[in-house]
Formats: C-alpha cells, structure tokens, sequence
C-alpha cells in the first residue's frame, strides 16, 4: 500500500444535480444539517490527520459549491502549512460565478463533471430535464481556466450505449480547452443503475483513441493516485484513465474518505467506516484520542481487501453521499 496522503472530503451530500449513477431516482432524504461536519470540525480532523503524511486534500460533495461559505473551510485549510494542495470536484454549474473567489481564498485546482457534450443527454444524465445546463457547465470550465486553477480537469463517467460514441468529441476538448479528460470506469456503486450492459472498460476506450487518433503516450504525473495520464500522438490532446474495474490498484491506493457526516471511509468499496464525528462532538473531547483512532483507522487498512468487497456487492452507500 502506497503512502497515504491524500484525503477526500465530502462537505455535504445535498446537490442541485441528480445524476442517475450517483443519486438515484427518487432520492428525497439528505442528511439533517445539524448532523453535517461543521467547517470548524473538518478542519480540525484533517490537522490530526496532517500529523499521518496527508498533504492534499479534496473538497467533493453532493455538490460543494452548494454548500454556503465554502470559502472560510478553504481558508482554515490553508492556514494549516502542512497541507500543499487543496483542490475541489464540481458538476460546474455554479462555478463561473464562484471561481475568483475560489481562487482568492487558497483553492488550487478543479475537477468539473462533464459526461457528455450533448445538451438534451447532459439534461438527462444530470436529471435537469434543460438542455441550457451544458452550456453553463462549460461556462464555468472556461472561467476556471482564466482564473488559473490549474491543471483543470474533466471527469468523464464511461456508460455503454451512452457516452462511448462521443470520445473523438471529449478528445478534441482536451485538445481546444488544454485540459486533460479522465474516462473514470463506471463504479457499483448504491444504485440499479450499474450493471454489465452498461460497463465499458478503460481498454475498449483506448484502442478506440488510438484507431481513430494514433497512440497513447504515457506521461508522468504528479502523486500517485489512480489516473494513468497519456498524450494523444499528434494531438495536444491529455487524457486519463480511472480503472478500478478492469485495473484494480488497492495496492498503489492512498487516499482515505471523511463523508459529510463525519464518517472516516478507508476504502470506497468497503462499508466499513469510522464515526469521527461522534468523538469530535464528545465535550470531552481530546485532540490525542481522535489521534489515537485515526492511527488504529489507518492500520486497519492495510487488510481491508477492496478488491473482494467490489466482486461481492460492491458499496451499498450511495455515492451523493461519500463524495467519491
């Protein structure tokens, strides 16, 4: 197992989207606001956890952009001189209008949610019904490339019989915006809508790249997470690849999860988690007893086995609810 220095946070589970592999149909309940990490909370659980080797953290939801004053967590984090890079996952809707001070208040770089570059199915796969959606999404790439937040990025959920006919599209993309693309392998994760007819593998994709474009270049990047960077030959156009299904990478993973409701997750696909929150809010509460369970947490993961928990039932948790 990898050096785990990378935490992701989910601030909150609420969204102005509904994507039909993320929030299922018919979703209504969210997690009651008072039992939502306080920002004050969060930053004190990832000062333990910058005591453990983490540097990077990720701001995911639900959607975080929804979640008010988003830019104070920005700050508290960044005051913390252990932590190098803070980044955040949007669907981008409400990121032109938040970008600059994004920016302003210590934010790095941004990962926005694009699954298609067509109006009426970004409609349907975001569960807005308004084929205006897209346009605004790609407003805010545009002004998250103005203001710097580099290296932006796409994140692109492969679908069968969906998406997988618009990757010459999502290449050129790379290619005029100078962003790189990540095809992230469709995940079972807490809904129906993961099933075999609608899995593609991040293979299949590739040798799709390199009959059509010519081929893929690996390139070095920075950290050791998933994502396996490549350059289109002949093309300016950056790509990366998310393979947990077909390419199962538990033993390079380093990275832990702190759900909106103050649940330490060490493994996506497992539904074991630890409630911090409870002992955070205990009023007794001690910096070296959460230190003491963050240290027991991350020994624990070592033998968690991701690999079988996805075979078996993959995670029952829906994903709104993680952050991913």
């Amino acid at each position: 197992m990898s050096r785990i220095n990378y935490l992701r946070i989910s601030v909150t589970d609420r969204c102005n989207f509904r994507c039909r592999y993320c929030m299922p149909e018919g979703t209504k309940k969210f997690i009651p606001h008072s039992e939502i990490l306080r920002y004050e909370e969060i930053t004190e659980i990832v000062r333990v956890f910058t005591e453990f080797g983490i540097d990077s953290v990720r701001l995911t939801g639900g959607e975080p952009l929804v979640r008010k004053g988003i830019e104070s967590l920005i700050v508290q984090i960044r005051e913390l001189e252990e932590i190098r890079d803070i980044s955040l996952t949007t669907n981008g809707f409400f990121l032109s209008e938040k970008v600059k001070s994004l920016k302003e208040h210590g934010l790095n770089r941004v990962n926005i949610s694009i699954d298609t570059l067509e109006p009426e199915k970004f409609g349907f796969i975001t569960g807005t019904g308004d084929t205006r959606t897209l346009s605004r999404v790609l407003h805010g790439l545009e002004k998250a490339i103005e203001e710097g937040l580099n290296p932006v990025k796409v994140n692109t959920v492969l679908i069968k019989g969906f998406n997988d006919k618009e990757i010459e599209s999502f290449v050129k993309l790379s290619e005029n915006y100078g962003v790189e693309v990540r095809f992230i392998e469709l995940m079972p994760v807490g809904g129906k809508f993961f099933s075999r007819k609608n899995f593609i593998s991040s293979t299949l994709i590739k040798k799709q790249i390199e009959k059509k474009f010519g081929k893929l270049i690996p390139v070095k990047t920075r950290g050791n997470g998933p994502a396996k960077s490549f350059i289109v030959e002949g093309t300016n156009a950056k790509l990366g690849f998310v393979s947990p299904i077909s390419e199962h990478f538990c033993n390079s993973c380093n990275r832990v999860r702190l759900t909106s409701d103050g649940k330490l997750r060490l493994c996506l696909m497992s539904d074991k988690d630890i409630d911090l929150k409870s002992i955070i809010r205990n009023p007794s509460y001690r910096r070296p007893h959460l230190r003491e369970v963050i240290t027991e947490a991350l020994l624990r993961k070592i033998n968690i086995d991701g690999i079988r928990a996805l075979e078996n039932r993959g995670c029952l948790r829906k994903m709104f609810t993680i952050g991913g």
